[in-house]
């Protein structure tokens, strides 16, 4: 299966809340994949200035491992492009976080971009969310929790947001599709360089990554990690069976783990049409 024509992870519903309504998508086509760039250039050059600005004239932020990556757009009901993540899959070219950490100990066949086990692993980077969604105070870097404003219109292309009311949506959105992509592709691990902060955040909603390795300098100190899909699932199942529920809706019934906490279902109530 292409990584460019995989099918949108999004279900029809209606909801509570006029922010808390996204798209979220596979990206499919060359418009959709500029948008991606798009995003990814005024976070990472302009804002946070990870990357120089005058490598990108076209103003797109892009590399090598995009052409081995499942790209995924979370797109406001409105049309506004509000954030991207992607996950790089195995490839002669190897993970990202390779060229900038080293992994050690049980990790530490991720150093070699050859070996076998790797074919079932994806690194989750490029995570990226446009600042028109996180002006608010206490937004993070990778956003903030849905707002309760007016209800959104009658069958919009969206999932009403299960999680708890702190949890930041667009993340936990791509977080989703890129779960359920996974689970699809038959990944059985992901690869994960990041700041404290985002790990600490993640922790809190229940993805327990383990430490793969010492921090260094990788658009700032961040530390490699590593997370079993399995772990992924019953971490955050106990976390939270919200989120849980909201994590595997949609997903084919073969695929759904079992043996985990029953998903709680009470979020439908808030008006979830799927």
């Amino acid at each position: 299966m292409s990584l460019n024509t995989l099918e949108s992870a999004s279900q029809p519903g209606a909801g509570h809340g006029e922010e808390p309504y996204f798209r979220f998508t596979c990206v499919g086509d060359a418009s959709d994949l500029e948008t991606v760039y798009s995003i990814r250039y005024q976070v990472y050059c302009v804002e946070r200035r990870f990357l120089d600005e005058v490598h990108y004239p076209a103003q797109l932020e892009s590399d090598d491992y995009d052409a081995h990556a499942l790209h995924v757009l979370a797109t406001h009901r409105a049309g506004h492009p509000a954030g991207t993540a992607r996950l790089v899959m195995c490839s002669p070219l190897g993970f990202p976080a390779m060229k900038h950490c080293v992994f050690s100990e049980e990790f530490d066949f991720l150093n070699d971009p050859s070996h076998p086990s790797l074919a079932r692993y994806g690194e989750v980077s490029r995570l990226a969310v446009s600042k028109a969604f996180r002006r608010r105070e206490g937004d993070t870097p990778y956003g903030g929790p849905p707002r309760e404003e007016s209800r959104p219109r009658e069958g919009a292309d969206v999932i009403a947001f299960g999680p708890p009311r702190n949890t930041p949506e667009i993340l936990m959105g791509l977080c989703r599709v890129l779960y359920q992509q996974s689970k699809r592709l038959g990944i059985t691990h992901w690869v994960f360089a990041m700041e404290r902060s985002l790990y600490v955040l993640l922790k809190r909603l229940g993805f327990k990554y383990m430490p793969a390795g010492p921090e260094t300098d990788y658009y700032g100190p961040v530390r490699p990690y590593v997370v079993s899909i399995d772990a992924l699932e019953k971490g955050v199942s106990r976390a939270s069976p919200a989120t849980f529920a909201y994590m595997i809706k949609g997903l084919e019934p073969d695929l759904v783990p079992a043996g985990l906490a029953a998903p709680d279902a009470s979020w439908r109530s808030v008006g979830s049409a799927a």
